[in-house]
């Protein structure tokens, strides 16, 4: 009787994590675009995903857990691109671009999965936004105020763009602010 050869695949473990990590993702936004996160099951996502609930298991603990990790993943290269931008720009005696700005000018890049967010899990918006430029636990107080009324800030101001359909640039959006704030300072 002759054996058949063991079917291997040519991926490493790495990347085929990687691979069944994306799957995962780029269903459950899909789904998402449907549905709320409640309403999608795990087997319902893994079947999307063409992908075993073991497979999920090892990865995440639950659906919510899906979308923290690509937004922080999103966010690691945000922040990478714009640490990098900064220090070209401050290197050339430019003024570096505003973090506001080009925070915006992320959400509105991954616009699909930001709303989706948006819509299942705003937390994940507060918490990174307050990561990003919130208080931290060494600052003094007026600094963690003023972090925090900053931070908190940009979030609602996130959240409103969203609400509204994300119709301005982060550029138009950052001056409206700008002129708003002018006109309280008058």
């Amino acid at each position: 009787m002759r054996q058949a050869q063991p079917s291997v695949s040519p991926m490493s473990n790495e990347a085929r994590n990687s691979y069944v990590i994306g799957q995962i993702t780029s269903a459950l936004i899909g789904l998402l675009r449907t549905k709320t996160i409640e309403e999608v099951s795990i087997s319902e996502l893994c079947a999307a995903a063409g992908v075993g609930r073991a497979s999920f298991y090892r990865n995440f603990d639950s659906k919510e857990a899906v979308l923290q990790r690509q937004d922080e993943a999103l966010v690691r290269r945000w922040q990478k691109d714009y640490d990098a931008a900064k220090a070209r720009d401050e290197a050339a005696g430019r003024e570096p671009e505003n973090l506001m700005v080009s925070l915006l000018m992320h959400y509105k890049a991954h616009r699909e999965f930001y709303a989706a967010v948006y819509r299942n899990d705003r937390a994940i918006l507060r918490d990174t936004i307050l990561r990003i430029c919130g208080p931290q636990e060494d600052d003094q107080n007026i600094w963690a105020y003023t972090k925090a009324f900053i931070a908190y800030g940009i979030y609602g101001t996130v959240c409103t763009w969203m609400d509204r359909g994300m119709t301005e640039s982060a550029e138009e959006l950052a001056a409206l602010m700008r002129q708003n704030q002018e006109k309280a300072q008058n």
